[in-house]
């Protein structure tokens, strides 16, 4: 269930970032129109404001996390239909209202998932899960940005996009034969959006949210920020890196996924982080090569794809300890909460990492990366110490390490 429903969890988002603006730009929009279509992925990175609303509305029958993810997988589905019959380039200022109006919309559905799937996995299995998670999520990257964009190629714009509707029937279908996972009782009434803020009352979530997580992911977003601009500066082809950064990537972060969540499972939360984030210091170490102009082809490509594993890693330990911290009565809120972290930094460390390295260059943006990973590593793992699972009141934790 899990990896169906990750499966179109970063469509629509890698859609209008990998595939659409590309399309747009052979079509011939300026550059300065694509940079103010860029901000419509903040109504995507805010989607932890739509948190209370999913924990305290139920459905009935349906269910409260089941209920708001069949409505919206069905709402997308027909958002995707109604981009069919449209040019992108001639009927520009409606395909993008439809495109705003779907990332709304994936914005409630990834956090009814999130909470969806914090209720299903029991804290054994959360490893394993998030593992699967993140090898999804990857490949629901290429399929909407690589993928997508060979799709048009050779079928055209209406293929392409009814192709991509099409996929969100694969989980509603299978959510039609699954009970919602439900919790003892439903995030209590009250002043609207308190969950935001009560969550934050307790030192330890708030060192997480705020501290711990920036830290850990910030010196592997800082490189991989440059990583195509590196990748041209080497004289690097777009074919190449389309292939590299799409296909590869996408698959190797699938594979990896899936043993970061092994190695959850059997090493615990504090030794695994340990491990991921050693291995993403020697990655991000391997692309000094590539900083200062490549080296061989197959040794650069290697760095870039070990700096791949090292995120789905990454990714995979904040998403399990983000799952333990999350109260049950609101964890749509609480784990989206917490992972939208990921999500501002990255946007922030994509416009930040390009201005430092004009100015510094690649080499000592680099270098400065792989000194920031060993710093968020060695603070990861020092206040994982003695991890606990929160409960709903979050006053009665489970040592969990």
């Amino acid at each position: 269930m899990i990896a169906a429903l990750y499966l179109v969890a970063d469509i629509g988002y890698s859609f209008l970032f990998g595939a659409l603006n590309t399309i747009l730009l052979r079509g011939g929009v300026r550059l300065e129109q694509l940079a103010l279509i860029n901000l419509l992925g903040l109504l995507y990175v805010g989607r932890f404001l739509a948190g209370p609303l999913v924990d305290r509305v139920d459905f009935g029958r349906l269910g409260r996390n089941r209920g708001w993810l069949l409505i919206t997988q069905l709402l997308l589905v027909l958002v995707w239909l109604a981009l069919v019959p449209l040019d992108p380039v001639s009927d520009l200022p409606v395909v993008l209202l439809l495109t705003a109006v779907g990332l709304a919309i994936s914005a409630v559905h990834d956090t009814a998932m999130n909470g969806f799937a914090v209720r299903l996995l029991p804290p054994a299995d959360r490893g394993v899960g998030n593992g699967i998670q993140s090898g999804m999520a990857s490949v629901s990257i290429v399929l909407g940005s690589g993928g997508a964009l060979m799709l048009y190629a050779h079928a055209g714009w209406g293929v392409t996009v009814g192709v991509l509707a099409a996929l969100f029937l694969v989980p509603f279908g299978m959510l039609l034969f699954v009970a919602d996972p439900g919790t003892e009782r439903a995030a209590q009434r009250g002043v609207p959006f308190a969950e935001l803020v009560t969550l934050f009352r307790h030192r330890r979530m708030r060192t997480w949210t705020l501290l711990v997580v920036p830290v850990f992911a910030l010196g592997g977003y800082l490189a991989t920020a440059v990583q195509a601009p590196m990748m041209l500066a080497a004289h690097w082809s777009l074919d190449r890196i389309a292939l590299v950064q799409g296909t590869l990537a996408g698959l190797v972060g699938f594979a990896a996924g899936l043993g970061a969540g092994v190695l959850v499972a059997r090493l615990g939360r504090r030794r695994s982080a340990l491990v991921v984030g050693v291995f993403w210091v020697c990655a991000l170490s391997l692309l000094l090569p590539l900083s200062l102009g490549g080296s061989t082809v197959v040794l650069d490509v290697v760095a870039v794809l070990a700096v791949t594993v090292g995120y789905a890693g990454m990714a995979v330990c904040v998403y399990t300890v983000s799952m333990d911290l999350a109260r049950p009565a609101s964890a749509g809120t609480d784990f989206t909460l917490q992972i939208s972290v990921l999500g501002v930094l990255r946007l922030a460390m994509t416009s930040a990492g390009l201005a430092v390295a004009g100015v510094v260059g690649f080499p000592a943006l680099i270098g400065a990366s792989v000194l920031l990973a060993a710093v968020g590593t060695w603070i990861t793992a020092r206040w994982l110490r003695g991890h606990q699972i929160l409960s709903d009141s979050l006053d009665t934790p489970r040592e969990f390490v």
